[in-house]
């Protein structure tokens, strides 16, 4: 029997690799999910992970030459892909080590290789952000701590900093949205009549794709404007785990919030429109504003992130949604908001419990199956509140 296994991390579009041996002594390789507003603006995820693949003084550094660096803070160094996005390492400053995004390993499955041991700087969060929807792994509670993992209190399940905005009267007019180094930002308007104008097909997250032989795009015919909730107070917000997202974010979990370009300005006073115009360049992406930079992951499909932090901005997809020119609907990453209530900015978002988008793709089944589970305890926990989406949109 080998005593090692080889592993091998990828960005999206393959242009960073690294390939490294592990002891299987050392297997399942520990990691915690960071709730932190780092963490957060950098990736547009409410949660990241990273396993150290340096673990020993003789193990090959990764080759970054194809990665940008960005020094979120002096501890560390990130390292993103410069041509999609996808963040792969952190570098650390004191002793060099690298630990490696764990959407990054290229494997059918991370079960019995990640293992993830806790919930960590869930203080910043305001609300208690996405550690609330993912409590328990394998039947397994997962410790939770307000900072660092083990080494600051615990954090109970029904902690919150503040009581959370939720009711009509104390929605404010608009919720920033910004990256870690604000080089991309935007403001995000509460649902209005333009809200009802985009035209798109159900998401997985609705309607299973596999389930039918129909594309999605097909799937919402008469146009119900699924994305609208709560009787026309919020837009709704879910979470994703396909191999797509997964690949380009560097992430497990992706958390998307579908919003009507109508609803999305460049200023705090609502007046600059959201734009998207052919690269003049002619190189087939397209230019937005700010240090956003767009990136071709399917046909038809762009995403955005910062080309500087590297922060997920948004999926900007063509197939089965209103054409350039219109009230798009544009999937925004959560990570990115700024909202008064906290993470998952209940204000504006209605969470979708049913389903985590694209389950099937997931790579660790258990990290998604604790997911899956999580949402429905969250749910029961918050019966009737207005943040939980009801579907109304949404025939059953």
């Amino acid at each position: 029997m080998a005593e090692t296994t080889q592993l091998t991390v990828s960005c999206h579009c393959s242009s960073a690799n690294h390939t490294f041996s592990v002891p299987n002594s050392l297997l399942p390789l520990p990691t915690n999910l960071c709730n932190c507003n780092i963490s957060r603006r950098i990736s547009g995820s409410l949660l990241t992970s990273y396993v150290n693949i340096t673990f020993d003084d003789g193990v090959p550094k990764p080759d970054t030459s194809a990665l940008t660096p960005y020094r979120s803070s002096s501890i560390l160094t990130r390292h993103f892909c410069s041509t999609c996005g996808t963040h792969m390492y952190l570098e650390y400053h004191a002793d060099g080590h690298y630990e490696a995004a764990t959407g990054t390993f290229q494997l059918p499955s991370t079960d019995g290789i990640i293992e993830f041991k806790s919930q960590m700087w869930i203080e910043d969060t305001k609300d208690g952000g996405a550690s609330q929807f993912l409590t328990h792994i394998d039947n397994e509670e997962l410790p939770r701590y307000l900072r660092e993992s083990d080494q600051s209190p615990d954090a109970p399940l029904e902690w919150t900093l503040h009581t959370p905005a939720t009711s009509t009267s104390e929605v404010k007019k608009s919720v920033h949205a910004h990256c870690h180094c604000n080089g991309v930002e935007f403001y995000i308007t509460a649902p209005d009549a333009t809200s009802y104008a985009s035209t798109s097909g159900y998401p997985d997250l609705l309607v299973p794709y596999q389930s039918s032989p129909q594309t999605i795009s097909l799937s919402n015919r008469s146009n119900q404007p699924w994305w609208i909730q709560r009787h026309g107070t919020r837009f709704l917000a879910g979470t994703c785990t396909c191999n797509s997202c997964r690949r380009a974010s560097g992430f497990d979990i992706t958390f998307w919030a579908f919003i009507p370009s109508s609803n999305i300005f460049r200023d705090s006073a609502c007046t600059q429109a959201f734009i998207r115009n052919p690269d003049p360049e002619g190189a087939g992406s397209e230019k937005y504003w700010g240090t956003m930079k767009s990136y071709t992951s399917s046909p038809g499909v762009t995403r955005t992130f910062c080309s500087i932090c590297g922060a997920n901005v948004f999926w900007d997809g063509r197939p089965g949604r209103e054409e350039e020119g219109s009230n798009a609907l544009v999937d925004v990453a959560v990570g990115l908001l700024d909202a008064g209530s906290g993470a998952r900015a209940e204000e504006f978002l209605a969470w979708w419990p049913g389903r985590v988008s694209f389950r099937e793709e997931a790579s660790n089944k258990g990290l998604v199956k604790g997911l899956e589970e999580g949402l429905a305890s969250w749910t029961e926990r918050n019966q009737g509140k207005e943040y939980v989406a009801d579907g109304e949109n949404v025939p059953v």
